[in-house]
């Protein structure tokens, strides 16, 4: 059961992660992967690690509720 919890607390972070960075390339100023990864750090929704910062986490949930 604990590896079933792990998979699916990993399978949350990546659509959470997913949903910010679509949200990021969408506002991003070129259409590339890179530039919304800038953006997403720049706007402190990523972390320097490439992970979700606390204000990223806040997005993901807010953008996951409207979809």
């Amino acid at each position: 059961m604990l590896c079933f919890n792990v998979l699916m607390t990993n399978h949350s972070d990546f659509l959470k992660f997913e949903a910010v960075l679509a949200h990021c390339e969408k506002r991003a100023s070129e259409d590339s992967l890179f530039a919304a990864m800038e953006y997403g750090r720049e706007m402190q929704f990523i972390s320097g690690h490439n992970s979700l910062s606390a204000s990223g986490e806040r997005l993901a949930e807010m953008l996951m509720l409207t979809t």
